[in-house]
């Protein structure tokens, strides 16, 4: 596996009609963890274009990614460390802001230089799940063989 194919499952699943945050949640975990990727596509549906639809909080693409990374290495109990899911988490944010400028649905929208924003969201969350794929690889998450 690839971040071009991280990127391509998560684009290819948006063309199928899931949003952002559903595109980016199923990519990443049908990559890492292929038996959970239901459930995170359902956990995602409301966080959708900036939260229900709303395009006035964090980007799909963002906190579906947050989701996957939640799933992969969240915790359980109070008494479990959260502090890999915070760094990470912290880190695919900061690469977010320094590869998009804003974390903001409707900012983000706004600064597309085309009128076709569909094309434009899908194009961003293909990217964001290559981003991440990148960043799990990174702290030793290893693809799961299908």
């Amino acid at each position: 596996m690839s971040r071009i194919q991280a990127e391509q499952l998560a684009l290819a699943h948006s063309e199928s009609g899931l949003h952002c945050a559903e595109s980016v949640a199923s990519a990443i975990t049908k990559l890492f963890c292929p038996d959970q990727a239901g459930i995170v596509c359902r956990m995602a549906t409301g966080f959708g274009g900036g939260l229900a639809g709303s395009r006035q909080e964090a980007c799909g693409a963002l906190t579906g990614g947050v989701l996957a990374i939640g799933l992969l290495c969240g915790r359980t109990t109070p008494e479990q460390d959260r502090e890999t899911a915070y760094r990470i988490s912290t880190a695919y944010r900061e690469r977010f802001m320094a590869r998009f400028g804003a974390s903001i649905c409707q900012t983000l929208r706004d600064g597309f230089t085309t009128d076709d924003t569909r094309t434009a969201c899908r194009s961003l969350t293909a990217e964001a799940a290559g981003m991440l794929y990148d960043l799990l690889q990174e702290h030793g998450y290893a693809v799961n063989r299908f």
